[in-house]
């Protein structure tokens, strides 16, 4: 009885110290553009500037609140998949549909960016998901892969059907993971490369994890050396 009281009270300190660990990087994510929203708007307002300077201000300012609200607005939807225990609006669809839908919707910004985008899909590969968690998986994977990829690299889509469950891998030859970095992928806020740090607020895979999980599936990442990084995400078949 002891014992289970104390292993209770330890799950619980637990959860105290994710909450706070939370609320500290909210907070400093949120600082962070507010500060430059204000430095640059008080530049504007006490020092004389000409024209191409204001605009450099001013674009920094709509860039600061874009990153604001892409926060805010991850916030808000890695919250409500935590709240969900449950998948309400699950039905059976083409995977394979899908996929091609998420790759043509950004395969212009993939071209602007000479990245060789590679595509090995079933004909017809039916799964059994909810069509807005799903598509919240691609999008950010897809743009993890843009973001990461250097101009002139390789990602790749492989799409197949095995047995109770569909498996996708997604293949890029961006930036490498330690073994460290890969076991912390899927944690709030964290960012493995900084150097990409200012185009995103680590909130992405977080949501791609909860996502998977909602849709009974199972999600894992490798990465080689010199050679990237490959997520595997494995949805379950349609009956």
């Amino acid at each position: 009885m002891f014992a289970d009281f104390n292993t209770m009270v330890e799950e619980l300190g637990g959860i105290e110290t994710m909450k706070n660990d939370f609320v500290s990087n909210v907070s400093h994510e949120i600082r962070n553009p507010l500060a430059a929203i204000k430095n640059y708007a008080t530049m504007m307002r006490d020092m004389d500037m000409d024209k191409a300077q204001r605009e450099e201000c001013v674009r920094t300012i709509i860039s600061a609140s874009e990153r604001l609200n892409a926060l805010v607005t991850n916030i808000l939807k890695l919250n409500k998949l935590e709240s969900q225990t449950i998948v309400s609006q699950a039905v059976d669809y083409d995977l394979t549909r899908q996929l091609t839908d998420e790759i043509l919707t950004l395969d212009d910004l993939f071209t602007e960016k000479n990245i060789d985008l590679g595509c090995d899909l079933e004909d017809r590969a039916m799964v059994h998901a909810d069509l807005g968690i799903t598509t919240l998986i691609w999008s950010n994977i897809l743009g993890n892969a843009l973001k990461y990829t250097e101009s002139g690299g390789h990602v790749s889509f492989t799409q197949r059907s095995h047995g109770n469950m569909v498996s996708v891998e997604i293949s890029d030859d961006g930036c490498d993971m330690t073994p460290d970095e890969a076991a912390h992928m899927f944690d709030k806020f964290y960012q493995g490369d900084t150097s990409h740090a200012a185009q995103g607020n680590g909130l992405g895979m977080a949501m791609v994890k909860r996502a998977v999980d909602l849709s009974r599936g199972f999600i894992d990442v490798t990465s080689t050396k010199g050679q990237g990084a490959t997520i595997i995400v494995r949805l379950p078949a349609a009956q």
